[in-house]
């Protein structure tokens, strides 16, 4: 009894599992893909369909061929422009002078020349120096004060007279 039950366990297990494969098994479902490929899904459209579809293909090309066009004077114009600013700039840079003599806008030769500060300060103080030790009074302010002006004087002619030879 023993065998009989657990047959008739075993049984009722496999058999919903035997009627399943009693059956044919269906195709899964086509996906898009496998539609691509085939070739009833192009014979099932039309050639109107096609023939439209191309031309619009064809009318969004020409349009991004104009535009590319576009876009290509375009960035050659400015390619060009940027040349010349930079050929520009460097041409002015080569022509920046700083030398002691120019001509204006008039024709005339005009000097850069030393105002003569330095000579003027450096001059009063050796001058003062020299004056106060040559006045040998009581009181040397005299000296020093006439030594001072004397050397201020003195230098800044110095100073403004060491001018290059053009601008004489």
């Amino acid at each position: 009894m023993r065998k009989f039950v657990l047959a008739a366990a075993l049984g009722s297990t496999l058999l919903p599992s035997a009627a399943a494969l009693a059956q044919p098994v269906p195709p899964p479902p086509s996906r898009y893909d496998d539609r691509r490929y085939d070739d009833r899904y192009y014979d099932d459209r039309s050639v109107a369909d096609m023939d439209a579809a191309q031309r619009r293909f064809d009318a969004a090309q020409a349009r991004f061929d104009r535009e590319r066009d576009i876009y290509e004077r375009e960035r050659q114009a400015y390619q060009d422009t940027r040349a010349r600013y930079e050929a520009e700039r460097e041409r002015l840079a080569s022509r920046a002078y700083d030398g002691p003599t120019w001509r204006g806008n008039d024709g005339q030769t005009y000097c850069k020349r030393k105002d003569g500060t330095v000579g003027t300060i450096i001059g009063g103080v050796a001058g003062a120096l020299l004056g106060r030790a040559v006045d040998g009074g009581r009181n040397r302010a005299v000296g020093t004060i006439i030594g001072g002006g004397a050397g201020a004087l003195a230098g800044r002619a110095v100073e403004q007279g060491s001018t290059p030879p053009e601008c004489r």
